[in-house]
C-alpha cells in the first residue's frame, strides 16, 4: 500500500512531527480555554444572577409605588368606604392598564375581597393569601410570589388603605409567565426559569426557552429536579430562592462564553492546516527525488511476481541503488528458473512427461458450463508381471512408450494423463457414446502393436472404463472414480470396453454408513435371531427351523438383512457376525433340547465364512460347550459360495461333515454348481430356490426343473426342502412330487425364539384335530 512505502513514511514522519508540535500547542491552548470559560462563566453567571435580583426588587418597588398612590386617592378610598362596588372595580383596572399589572384585589380588613380583576375570585371571597396580609399587619407591607387558584404565578404587593385609619387592603401584581421570564432573560443575559420545588412533584412555571427546548429542560426538571435539571456541559446554573418553594433557576450557555475562543481556534486550527499542507507539499518532493529509483525496482518486482520475467531492469547509477538493482537482476533469472521447475513437478508427470493427476482435474473444471464429453480410463494388462520379470526399468521405459503412442490418439481439444502406475486417463470433450467408444477402439488398435525394449517384445494390452458427463457425474473426482469403477468391470468381464451406465448405480450413502453402524449394533444388541419352522411334508410335522438374521436400528428402524448382509461380506465383517450367530443358535437348541423341544436348527455360511480354516473348529467347541447333539445342526451354503475356491470349500465341508452335523446348499439351481460337482459334496439336503417354487403349478418349466430336481437328489439320497412356500396350491403340488420339507409364509413367519415352542404345540394341536 502507498501508506507503507518509503516515500510515503519521509512524508508522513516529517508532516507527522509539525502534527504532534501543533497538536501540543492545540491541546496547551483547549486545555487553556477550558479553564478561561469555566470562569468567565461563573463570573457572567453571577453578574446576570445579580442583575435578576435587582430587576425582581425593581418590579417590587413599581409595585408598592403604584399601590402606593392607589391607596392615596381620596375617590377610591371614599368608593370603598361607602361601598361602592362598580367605583372600585372601574379604578382598579384602569389603575392596573396604566401600569400594566395584571391582577389587582381590594380586601376588607377582616380578610374578605371588595373587589378584583380575576374573574375566578368573587366578591366576598376570602383573600386567597392571608399570608401576605399577617405579613403586611406586622411590617406595614408584604410582596411575595404566589400562584392563583387557576395556577399562574404572580409577583405581588400589599399595602394598606389608610383614611386615616386602615379601612382596606389593595393588592397589585404582575404575571410570572413565558413572556415575563423571557424578558427578564434579555436584560439578564441569562436563560431564567421559574420552578416550584416544594412538596409533590417540581412543576415549570415559566421560562425564557421555547418549543422543544422547553419540553426538554421540563422533562429534565420532573426526571431529576431542580438540581440538575440541564447538562452541566451546555449550561452553567444559578439558584435563587423567591419564596417558600419557588425558585428562580438561571442557565447562561456555556457556547455564548466559548464562542469567541472557537473563533480564536478556528483561526489556529486554519494556521496549521496551511502550514501542514505547506510542509507535506515540501516533503514529497524531498522523498520522491530520494524513492523514485526505488520505485522503479519495486515495479519490476510486482512484475516478477506477476510471472513477467522478460522486462529489464531500469538502468541506475552505481550506488547503493544500482547495486540493489543488479541484485534484483540475478534474483529474477533464479525464481524464473526455480518456478519453472515448480510447475513441471506440480503439473507433469516425471516419468512420462505427461499432465498428472492434478493437471486433468484443473483443466476439468476450465471446461465451459453444460458441455458434454467423456472421460476414460487405461489400465495396462499384464504390467505387473512385466515389471517382476524384466525389472522397474524397463517398466519405466514401456510407461514412456505406451504415452509417446497414446498422445498421437488424443484429439486436439482432449488430454492424455498418466494418473498412477499404469493407468491412464482421457479428457474427451464432445464425445458421445459412440465417439467414445470408437476412440476406446483406437486405443486398443494402438496397443496390439507390439513394443520392443532391449530385443524383447513386449505384448501389452488394456481395458478402458469411459464415463459420459454430465450423465455420470459433474466434477473430474466424480468421473475418474465412476470410469475406474466400468474400467475393473471391463477387466473382470474381459470385455476391453465398458461404459458406467453398464455397470449400474452407486451403493447409496444410508447404505454405506450401515458398514460403520453393524459393529456398534453387535455392541448394544441391536441383532437378533427369528425362526422360520420348516415342515415335513409327508408326515405333516414341524421338524426344523431356519435361524433368520434380523437388526433393529435405533434410528432407521428395521433393516432388510438384503440391505447389510452384503456389505458385512464385502467388508469382512460378517466374520464377526457369523459367531455371534452360531453361538446364539447352538445356545438357543440347547435350551429347547433341555425343554424336550427336538427340532433341527439351519443357519447360514457366507463364502468368506466357508473359507475360514478355524470354522470346524469352533462348531466343535460350541456343541461341546452347550452340550447339543451335532444332528441338531444344520448349515445352509449357497452355490456362488462354494465356487469361491472349490477345493477349500471342499474341504471344509468334510470337516463339517465329519462332526456330524447337517449341510445343506441353499439357493439351490441359482448358483454354478454342475453335477458332476454336487455328487462330491457332503451334502444332506438341497433347498430349492424360492424363485421355482412361486406359482410352481402354473408354470410347467419351473414344474419340470423342481421335479427332476426332486428325484436327482433323492437319488444321491439328499432332502429337498423347497423355500418360499406361500399358498395352498403350491404345498399340495410339493406333497404330491415328493418334495421332503417344505418352508414359507403358508406354514408361518419367522418368530422370536420364546414363540416358537407354542406355536408347535399349537400346530402339533391343530394337525391332531
Amino acid at each position: 500500500m502507498a501508506s507503507t512505502s518509503l516515500r510515503w513514511r519521509i512524508v508522513i514522519t516529517f508532516v507527522g512531527l509539525l502534527v504532534l508540535v501543533m497538536g501540543l500547542v492545540l491541546a496547551l491552548v483547549h486545555t487553556s480555554s477550558e479553564r478561561i470559560v469555566s470562569s468567565e462563566a461563573k463570573r457572567e453567571l453571577a453578574l446576570g444572577a445579580k442583575v435578576f435580583q435587582q430587576l425582581l426588587e425593581q418590579n417590587q418597588r413599581q409595585l408598592e409605588t403604584a399601590a402606593t398612590v392607589l391607596s392615596g386617592d381620596f375617590a377610591f378610598r371614599e368608593a370603598i368606604a361607602t361601598q361602592d362596588q362598580p367605583t372600585v372595580r372601574s379604578v382598579i383596572g384602569n389603575h392596573a392598564r396604566r401600569i400594566h399589572a395584571q391582577v389587582m384585589m381590594v380586601a376588607s380588613t377582616d380578610g374578605r375581597l371588595i373587589a378584583s380583576t380575576q374573574r375566578e375570585i368573587a366578591q366576598g371571597d376570602p383573600f386567597p393569601f392571608p399570608d401576605l396580609i399577617d405579613a403586611a399587619e406586622a411590617d406595614g407591607k408584604s410582596a411575595g410570589f404566589r400562584q392563583m387558584r387557576n395556577g399562574q404565578l404572580y409577583q405581588l404587593v400589599l399595602v394598606p388603605i389608610m383614611a386615616p385609619r386602615r379601612i382596606a387592603w389593595v393588592a397589585m401584581g404582575f404575571r410570572v409567565d413565558d413572556r415575563w421570564a423571557s424578558d427578564f432573560a434579555g436584560m439578564a443575559g441569562l436563560a431564567v426559569h421559574i420552578v416550584r420545588a416544594g412538596h409533590n412533584e417540581p412543576a415549570l412555571l415559566a421560562s425564557s426557552f421555547e418549543g422543544a427546548q422547553r419540553s426538554h429542560f421540563a422533562q429534565a426538571l420532573l426526571a431529576g429536579g431542580d438540581s440538575q435539571p440541564m447538562d452541566a456541559t451546555l449550561y452553567q446554573t444559578a439558584r435563587l430562592p423567591l419564596d417558600g418553594d419557588i425558585k428562580a433557576v438561571l442557565q447562561l450557555p456555556v457556547a455564548q462564553v466559548q464562542a469567541p475562543l472557537n473563533t480564536l481556534l478556528a483561526r489556529l486550527l486554519m494556521v496549521i492546516a496551511v502550514a501542514t499542507i505547506g510542509f507535506a507539499i515540501g516533503s514529497t518532493m524531498l522523498a520522491r527525488r530520494i524513492v523514485r529509483p526505488l520505485n522503479d525496482l519495486s515495479a519490476a518486482a510486482r512484475r516478477i511476481a506477476m510471472g513477467d520475467y522478460g522486462q529489464p531492469l531500469p538502468r541506475l547509477g552505481g550506488d547503493e541503488i544500482g547495486q540493489l538493482a543488479t541484485s534484483f537482476a540475478h534474483m529474477r533469472e533464479g525464481i524464473a528458473s526455480r518456478e519453472e521447475h515448480i510447475i513441471r513437478l506440480a503439473y507433469v508427470d516425471h516419468l512420462t512427461d505427461l499432465p498428472n493427476r492434478t493437471k486433468f482435474l484443473e483443466t476439468f473444471e476450465q471446461l465451459p458450463a453444460n458441455c458434454a464429453g467423456a472421460v476414460a480410463i487405461l489400465n495396462l494388462d499384464r504390467f505387473a508381471l512385466i515389471n517382476n520379470a524384466l525389472g522397474y526399468s524397463v517398466g519405466d521405459r514401456l510407461l514412456r512408450a505406451i504415452g509417446q503412442r497414446l498422445c498421437h490418439l488424443v484429439p486436439q481439444s482432449g488430454m492424455l494423463a498418466r494418473l498412477w502406475g499404469d493407468q491412464f486417463a482421457f479428457l474427451l470433450p464432445d464425445a458421445d457414446r459412440d465417439a467414445a467408444r470408437s476412440f476406446a477402439n483406437s486405443v486398443h488398435c494402438t496397443l496390439r502393436d507390439p513394443i520392443t525394449l532391449d530385443g524383447q517384445r513386449l505384448d501389452v494390452g488394456g481395458c478402458i472404463g469411459i464415463a459420459l458427463y454430465p450423465q455420470d457425474g459433474a466434477d473430474a473426482s466424480t468421473l475418474l472414480r465412476r470410469a475406474e469403477q466400468a474400467m475393473d468391470e471391463a477387466k473382470r468381464r474381459h470385455a476391453g470396453i465398458a461404459f458406467v451406465g453398464e455397470i449400474g448405480t452407486e451403493p447409496a450413502h444410508e447404505q454405506l454408513s450401515l458398514i460403520g453402524d453393524m459393529r456398534e449394533a453387535m455392541v448394544n444388541g441391536d441383532f437378533n435371531l427369528v425362526y422360520q419352522p420348516k415342515q415335513a411334508l409327508q408326515a405333516g410335522r414341524i421338524v426344523a427351523a431356519e435361524a433368520l438374521l434380523r437388526w433393529r436400528h435405533p434410528q432407521r428402524g428395521m433393516i432388510a438383512p438384503s440391505l447389510f448382509i452384503p456389505f458385512a461380506e464385502q467388508t469382512g465383517f460378517i466374520r464377526e457376525i457369523t459367531p455371534w450367530l452360531l453361538e446364539s443358535v447352538v445356545r438357543q437348541l440347547s435350551s429347547w433340547h433341555e425343554s424336550g423341544l427336538d427340532i433341527t436348527v439351519s443357519a447360514n455360511l457366507s463364502a468368506l465364512d466357508l473359507l475360514d480354516p478355524g470354522l470346524s473348529v469352533r462348531v466343535r467347541e460350541l456343541l461341546e460347550r452347550y452340550a447339543v447333539p451335532p444332528g441338531r445342526l444344520c448349515l445352509e451354503i449357497t452355490e456362488s459360495a462354494l465356487m469361491a475356491d472349490p477345493t477349500v470349500a471342499l474341504a471344509h465341508l468334510a470337516d463339517l461333515a465329519a462332526l456330524g452335523i447337517k449341510l445343506s446348499i441353499d439357493d439351490y439351481g441359482v448358483g454354478q454348481a454342475s453335477l458332476a460337482y454336487l455328487k462330491m459334496l457332503p451334502v444332506h439336503e438341497l433347498k430349492l430356490d424360492r424363485s421355482f417354487i412361486t406359482a410352481i403349478h402354473k408354470t410347467p418349466r419351473n414344474a419340470a426343473i423342481v421335479e427332476s430336481t426332486i428325484m436327482l437328489a433323492h437319488a444321491l439320497g439328499l432332502i429337498v426342502v423347497a423355500e418360499g412356500a406361500e399358498t395352498e396350491a403350491e404345498m399340495r403340488w410339493l406333497v404330491e412330487h415328493g418334495c421332503d420339507v417344505a418352508q414359507g409364509y403358508f406354514i408361518a413367519r419367522p418368530m422370536p425364539a420364546q414363540q416358537l415352542p407354542g406355536w408347535i404345540a399349537s400346530f402339533r394341536l391343530l394337525e391332531a384335530s
